[in-house]
């Protein structure tokens, strides 16, 4: 049994979240990231892919500050979107994904969203069903058993907070680059293991006749 740890990153520009993006801001994706996991945690394999936005093909200052992902990076490494995707779904497979957002319940699909909106802005299609799930209800409720005091948090600062990230800091990466994200993701689940995957496989089985 195995299951998918997913996170994107996407076009943004200073305030764009707070004013709702306007005009022509898009949420393009620019990097999409995720680990094959086993039940009990051991990473069967990897994804990383750099997409070249369409709409706005020059990344902004604010996006590269944040992920440290450069224009030269996208125009030398990068794919469309479709590419990318099409290789995404061959590693999916059959694979529930599971993505964070802190605010929302098991059922946001978070960055599984994200991915749909991109297919909506280039006129693609799916060629199949990937069901997406989010990760944050669970660590909240390991939080929780744990006496741990977290008001919010966003993925890739899972493993600082925790204080285990030494090993993540030593890959060259940061916090929102997704690749540094759902390894984040992997090793809060690790930190909890195995009531982790006891809770993720609890909250499947009451949900699982919901879809």
């Amino acid at each position: 049994m195995s299951f998918i740890i997913l996170d994107t990153e996407y076009t943004a520009w200073k305030g764009c979240q707070e004013n709702g993006w306007q005009g022509n801001q898009k949420k393009e994706i620019v990097q999409i990231a995720a680990l094959k996991v086993s039940n009990n945690l051991k990473v069967l394999a990897e994804f990383n892919a750099l997409c070249k936005p369409k709409i706005n093909p020059i990344l902004s200052e604010y996006f590269t500050n944040l992920t440290h992902i450069t224009n030269t990076q996208i125009k030398k490494h990068g794919e469309p979107f479709a590419d990318a995707y099409k290789r995404f779904e061959a590693f999916v497979k059959n694979n529930i994904c599971y993505s964070h957002s802190w605010g929302s319940d098991f059922f946001n699909e978070s960055d599984g969203s994200i991915i749909k909106e991109n297919l909506y802005l280039q006129n693609l299609i799916a060629e199949k069903k990937i069901v997406y799930r989010n990760v944050a209800p669970i660590f909240k409720q390991l939080y929780k058993e744990n006496n741990i005091f977290v008001k919010s948090q966003c993925c890739g600062e899972i493993a600082g907070i925790l204080g285990v990230d030494k090993k993540l800091m030593k890959s060259g990466r940061n916090p929102h680059n997704a690749l540094y994200d759902v390894y984040s993701i992997l090793e809060g689940l690790k930190y909890f293991y195995p009531r982790s995957v006891e809770l993720m496989n609890l909250f499947m089985s009451h949900h699982k006749n919901d879809d």
